[in-house]
């Protein structure tokens, strides 16, 4: 896939429609990805990046449309995938449906190629400009982050909170760049899905709180298989964002807060957990992850990434 272009999914079983979306779509350099079923749909959403855009037919052969858009609008992590419902059906009560289940927006078949071209691009207009995701990532920003942990504790107060920090992130932006650093948020973002998604399937949320700091909501059983495989997938790739030079002798040198010359290692993370298991406040969650968050940074970790669960009730 890519990253450079707005992937948009086709999701209609007449052949026809698929192809004729798709060369509209890919004059306007759009990538376009179609698929014949609700299954297919769900098994890629799963497995792959989220798509910029869902254009989803309301009549498929093994799953309605209301039922798909439904699935996506309760999976935290897919709900803020925009979808256009393509019908046939101009019943205003089909309309309203279409709507009241979290569809964004709605074209009859058959369509006119004008009035689909605009309506997409309105869409994925109105959505770069959602301040609720991060600009960067644009995965859900502090609001929704604190908004998705209050209902979970009041719902099933039973979750892991971890917080994840890149070490001397702030000297690697000094030394090489704002650029740079981006892709190395970047980086962590696509390594943060990735190990969710295979981990933990659809029952999982994360947060890019700004710069370099993330948080991730899993299940108590599966958060320690999780942290040592962020761990080894960030530490296994991230000399190659160093040059030849840095890489060789094992740190950077820059100056520090202070203005004094220094050296600092090669980036690692740094991820506190928290285990939950009763309700609480989520600002003392937050709390107890700065304070292991502290403790991690305290110690000598010898350019390994680091973390440490809290296994006591709520910290």
């Amino acid at each position: 896939m890519n990253e450079d272009k707005k992937t948009i999914l086709v999701v209609d079983d007449d052949p026809n429609v698929g192809l004729l979306v798709s060369v509209i779509l890919k004059s306007l350099n759009y990538e376009v990805i179609t698929l014949i079923n609700g299954k297919e749909l769900l098994s890629y959403l799963i497995k792959n990046p989220k798509p910029s855009l869902i254009l989803l037919d309301l009549k498929l052969p093994d799953v309605d449309g209301y039922e798909l858009c439904k699935k996506i609008r309760e999976n935290h992590f897919m709900a803020d995938i925009p979808v256009i419902i393509l019908t046939g059906v101009s019943e205003i009560d089909s309309k309203i449906k279409t709507i009241e289940i979290g569809a964004d927006d709605y074209i009859n078949k058959p369509f006119d190629v004008r009035e689909l071209k605009v309506r997409i691009k309105r869409i994925l207009k109105r959505k770069e400009g959602d301040s609720s995701l991060n600009p960067l990532t644009k995965l859900p920003g502090g609001p929704l982050i604190e908004e998705y942990i209050k209902n979970r504790i009041q719902t099933n107060p039973n979750f892991s909170y971890a917080y994840i920090d890149i070490d001397n992130f702030k000297a690697y932006n000094d030394v090489y760049g704002y650029n740079k650093g981006d892709l190395i948020i970047k980086f962590l973002s696509k390594i943060l899905i990735d190990v969710l998604k295979r981990n933990a399937v659809d029952d999982y949320f994360i947060g890019h709180i700004g710069g370099d700091d993330f948080v991730i909501i899993v299940t108590q059983e599966k958060i320690n298989t999780i942290c040592e495989e962020l761990i080894k997938k960030f530490d296994s790739s991230i000399l190659s964002y160093y040059n030849e030079e840095d890489r060789k002798v094992g740190f950077i040198t820059t100056k520090d807060r202070m203005n004094n010359i220094k050296t600092f290692p090669i980036m690692t993370l740094s991820i506190a957990v928290v285990n939950v298991v009763k309700k609480t406040h989520y600002a003392k969650i937050v709390e107890k992850a700065f304070e292991i968050k502290r403790f991690l940074k305290s110690r000598n970790n010898k350019n390994k990434s680091v973390f440490h669960i809290d296994r006591r009730a709520n910290g």
